[in-house]
């Protein structure tokens, strides 16, 4: 019969098995943690002399006990998993270090009321032997029944007490996590808040024009430039549309064959009214591709010399993109003495004249030969 905690250690206590249901483990202290406190009457335990009383009360205790242990060793369980999977999920370590303290401490618990006990079940087995023999003196009986009474007055609340530290331990190590999930979800939506607060600073900086790039109050007229521009290598791309292409599909086309780096993109209602507009977004690396933007209602105005002249002014902006990527602010400045976003749509406008003979109007119908020579190198 064990005696010691070294005798019981080897029970389980270091191959606990898994715990699948970890979640129902608050459900299940919630019905141990209010236990009763007994109170022993030395009275009637003194009363209970007779064999027959002795054994029933410990009978009696020997499967409380057996419950209680039972619970407790579900609460360790429970408890080691909770403090595995919380492992790295909590803002500060105290919670989980006090949650693995009580589970030693439970584990110490266990080892001493188990011992406890089985010394309750020998007693009880040996008094129910003797007592069945019937032919015992009573010195023998009295001192089984003693045994059985001072196992049976052993303290063992302290294994319900036991479970509810656990379990208060437990509550606090998943408070612990849900805390770190909240302050995790709150650092990710800071970051990201910030991440869309550099991109939109980023395309508010390197876009090459305004909403209302292209557009006069008169309707974007154009006129045709002066001095000519110098002679270029390339075909200048303007032709009608073929049978059996569409007026969208020749547009497209048109603008790839200009910047091959660029996509369209068709946003109805873009041009609010005026008389024709389109618009560039560039940002990234400088091989990353420019969406140009058109609005779908102006198909056929992008079709003649006015509508024309904006995708070139468009194209012009990829290109520009294409060669100088992030320094397209700076890079143009150098050329006209401009400043910011206005030196973009300037070059554009001359670079529209390179190509096209004539430019949208908005920013300039006239470029100076150096401007113009520095126009030409994008395409």
């Amino acid at each position: 019969m064990p005696t010691t905690k070294e005798a019981e250690k080897p029970f389980a206590l270091k191959n606990w098995r898994p715990i699948v249901a970890v979640a129902s483990v608050m459900v299940i202290l919630s019905g141990l943690s209010v236990v009763a406190t007994e109170q022993y009457n030395q009275g009637q335990l003194a009363a209970a002399a007779a064999a027959e009383s002795a054994l029933e009360l410990g009978q009696q205790r020997v499967e409380e006990v057996s419950t209680r242990l039972a619970d407790l060793e579900l609460a360790i369980r429970n408890a080691e998993d909770i403090a595995n999977q919380s492992d790295g999920q909590t803002l500060e370590e105290s919670e989980r270090e006090a949650l693995l303290a009580e589970i030693e401490d439970s584990k110490d618990i266990w080892v001493e009321q188990k011992t406890l006990l089985l010394e309750l079940e020998a007693a009880v087995k040996a008094l129910r032997g003797e007592a069945d023999k019937g032919n015992i003196s009573g010195s023998v009986l009295a001192g089984l029944i003693q045994t059985v009474t001072e196992a049976y007055r052993a303290n063992w609340e302290q294994i319900v007490t036991q479970i509810s530290a656990i379990g208060e331990k437990i509550s606090s190590v998943q408070t612990a996590q849900a805390n770190f999930q909240q302050e995790m979800q709150r650092l990710a939506e800071e970051e990201a808040a910030a991440q869309a607060a550099e991109a939109a600073e980023r395309i508010a900086k390197a876009k090459t024009i305004t909403p209302v790039s292209t557009l006069t109050d008169t309707g974007g007229a154009t006129a045709p430039s002066a001095p000519a521009p110098p002679p270029v290598t390339q075909e200048v791309l303007v032709a009608p549309v073929q049978p059996g292409t569409t007026p969208r599909a020749f547009i497209e086309s048109y603008v790839l064959a200009l910047a091959p780096n660029s996509f369209i993109s068709w946003v109805p209602s873009l041009c609010n009214g005026f008389y024709v507009c389109g618009r560039a977004w560039v940002g990234g690396v400088n091989a990353t591709p420019v969406k140009i933007e058109l609005d779908p209602a102006l198909e056929n105005i992008y079709m003649n010399s006015v509508g024309l002249s904006v995708l070139v002014h468009e194209a012009a902006h990829a290109r520009q993109w294409l060669k100088y990527g992030p320094n397209i602010i700076s890079a143009n400045e150098s050329y006209t003495g401009l400043t910011g976003t206005a030196a973009v749509e300037y070059m554009a406008d001359c670079a529209t004249i390179v190509k096209y003979g004539r430019s949208t109007g908005v920013y300039t119908n006239q470029c100076s030969e150096s401007e113009l020579a520095a126009a030409a190198t994008i395409w």
